[in-house]
C-alpha cells in the first residue's frame, strides 16, 4: 500500500484531494462535500482544478474489518434476495420443461449479485443491491463471462499440455491464485477480456501486494465455512436444502464484500477514487458555511489575512446566527483588524453568546478582548454581571470584580445591582480575604435597597462573616 498523505493544513487527517498547480493536499476537513449540481471544488489558494484521491489514504485495512464483513449480508435486501432464491430452487422441480431455463437464470441472478456486491463495495457503498437491482435484465451476462473465464482457463491449460506437466501444474496455480483477482476485474470492469488478461490479473495481485495473499487465505476459509456447519448432515431434507443455500449465500455475499473492500483500500494503487464511505449530501447553506470555515483558515495559514476576513464576513452576511462563523470571525479581527472594529463586532457576538446560555464562551471572548484593549468593559451591565459570574466559577476572581466595581454609579437604574454587588462581597471575603472591604458592599446593599429580597441575604452573610472573624480572633 502506497505511503499515506496527510492534509497540509489537519497533519492528523488523511489526504483526499491534491492540487497540482500549489502542490498543496487537502483533507475531507478542508473540501466540504459539494452538493448536489455543484461543480467540481477548486484549490482555494490558486482557484485551479484539484484531483480527487478518493478514499485510499483513510481507508481501514480489511483484515481489521472482519465484523463489519460478516455482518454485511445480516441487510434486509440481501436476505429478501436469499429468500426469493431459496424458494425459487423449491418451485424449480416442479416446472417440468422450464426447470433448465430456470436454472441458468437463478445462476445468472446469483453471479450478477456477487459481481454486484464487489463492485459497490469498491465504491464504498455498503449497502446491498435491492431486488428491483438484483433481478433486472441489466448485467445479466456477467454469468456468461463468468463461465467464460472457466472456458479460456480450461482451454489455456489444455495448449499448455504439450510442454510439460510442470508448466502445466504452475499455469494452474496462478490461475487459482488470480481467481479473486479475475473476479474483481469483472466486477469493476465488465468485460471479459480484461478479466482473463493474465498481464491485469498479475498488476492487480502486485498493487495489492502480501495483503492479498491473507485476502486469498480469508476466501479459502470462508469458502469452506457451509461445509463447517453443515457438511456432517447424512440425511437430506427440504430443511437441510433450504439451509444449505442460505449458508452458502451467506458466505458468498461475505466473500464478495471482502473482496470489493479490498479494491476500495487499495483504489490509489489501482488507479481509480470511490467515494468516501459515509458520505451524505449538504444543503447549499452547510456548505457555503463549512466552505467559508476551510477557506479562511487555509488563507489565514498561508499569511493572507485580509482574504480570510472577506471570506468569513461574506459567509455571516448570509447566515448571522452561526456561531461557528462568528467564533472564526472574531479570532480574525483578533489578530489584524482596529480596537473599533474588534469592539463592534465582540460585543455583538458576547451577546449572540449569551441569547443561546453558552456564558462561560463569552466570557472568553471577554477576556481575549480585554487581552487587546486593556480598557475595554462591556457597555451594559447585565452583560458584565452574567460574565462576572462566569469568570468567578472559572477562577478569575480579579477580573470578575473588575467587571463589577462602581457599578452604582455607572448604571445607577440597574435593576439587577443589589445581586451584583453581594456577588462583590462573596468574592471579596472568600477569595480575596478582604471581610472589610465585604462589609462595605453588604451595607450598601442594606442602606440603598431595603426593601429587596437580597437584603436578608446581606445580613445572613454579615453575620457569618462577624461569627469568622471573632472564631479566628479567639
Amino acid at each position: 500500500m502506497a505511503e499515506a498523505v496527510n492534509c497540509q493544513y489537519h497533519k492528523s487527517n488523511p489526504a483526499v484531494w491534491h492540487c497540482e498547480s500549489c502542490q498543496k493536499h487537502y483533507g475531507e476537513c478542508c473540501v466540504p462535500i459539494v452538493p448536489e449540481g455543484y461543480d467540481e471544488p477548486l484549490c482555494t489558494l490558486c482557484n485551479q482544478e484539484i484531483t480527487y484521491l478518493g478514499a485510499a489514504h483513510s481507508a481501514e485495512p480489511f483484515w481489521l474489518k472482519i465484523n463489519d464483513f460478516f455482518l454485511y449480508p445480516i441487510r434486509i435486501s440481501s436476505l429478501a434476495f436469499l429468500a426469493v432464491c431459496i424458494l425459487i430452487g423449491f418451485v424449480m422441480p416442479y416446472t417440468g420443461f422450464f426447470i433448465l431455463p430456470l436454472s441458468i437464470l437463478l445462476m445468472c441472478v446469483l453471479t450478477k449479485y456477487s459481481l454486484q456486491i464487489i463492485e459497490s463495495v469498491s465504491l464504498g457503498d455498503w449497502e446491498p443491491p435491492g431486488l428491483e437491482e438484483a433481478f433486472s435484465s441489466e448485467g445479466l451476462s456477467l454469468f456468461f463471462k463468468q463461465i467464460g473465464i472457466f472456458l479460456v482457463a480450461g482451454v489455456v491449460l489444455y495448449f499448455l499440455s504439450s510442454l510439460g506437466v510442470f508448466v502445466v501444474l504452475g499455469a494452474a496455480a496462478f490461475m487459482l491464485l488470480g481467481l479473486p483477482a479475475s473476479m474483481m476485474i469483472l466486477a469493476r470492469e465488465h468485460t471479459l477480456s480484461a478479466a482473463v488478461n493474465p498481464i491485469k490479473i498479475a498488476f492487480v495481485i502486485s498493487a495489492i501486494g502480501w495483503p492479498y495473499m491473507l485476502l486469498y487465505f480469508f476466501l479459502i476459509v470462508l469458502y469452506g465455512g457451509p461445509g463447517y456447519f453443515i457438511g456432517g448432515q447424512e440425511e437430506v431434507s427440504s430443511l437441510f436444502t433450504a439451509a444449505s443455500s442460505l449458508l452458502g449465500g451467506y458466505f458468498s455475499f461475505v466473500m464478495c464484500a471482502m473482496m470489493g473492500y479490498c479494491l476500495y483500500q487499495y483504489q490509489s494503487e489501482l488507479g481509480y477514487a470511490a467515494e468516501m464511505e459515509g458520505e451524505e449530501g449538504v444543503s447549499e447553506e452547510e456548505y457555503q458555511t463549512q466552505k467559508a470555515l476551510s477557506d479562511g483558515l487555509i488563507l489565514m495559514r498561508e499569511g493572507r489575512e485580509e482574504e480570510a476576513l472577506k471570506v468569513t464576513k461574506q459567509a455571516l452576511e448570509r447566515d448571522r446566527s452561526d456561531i461557528q462563523l462568528n467564533k472564526r470571525f472574531f479570532k480574525l479581527l483578533l489578530l489584524w483588524a482596529p480596537d473599533q472594529s474588534l469592539i463592534k463586532f465582540g460585543e455583538k457576538y458576547i451577546q449572540r453568546l449569551m441569547i443561546l446560555r453558552r456564558d462561560h464562551e463569552a466570557a472568553d471572548v471577554y477576556l481575549d478582548m480585554k487581552g487587546r484593549i486593556k480598557a475595554y468593559m462591556p457597555s451594559v451591565p447585565g452583560e458584565r454581571y452574567r460574565l462576572a459570574e462566569s469568570l468567578a466559577q472559572k477562577g478569575k476572581i480579579r477580573e470578575a470584580l473588575g467587571l463589577l466595581f462602581n457599578l452604582h454609579k455607572l448604571f445607577p437604574d440597574y435593576q439587577q445591582l443589589p445581586e451584583a454587588y453581594m456577588l462583590i462581597a462573596r468574592l471579596l471575603s472568600e477569595n480575596m480575604n478582604n471581610d472589610e472591604q465585604a462589609n462595605k458592599y453588604l451595607d450598601f446593599i442594606i442602606q440603598k435597597f431595603p426593601g429587596h429580597r437580597v437584603v436578608k441575604e446581606a445580613r445572613e452573610y454579615q453575620k457569618v462573616i462577624e461569627s469568622l472573624s471573632e472564631s479566628t480572633e479567639a
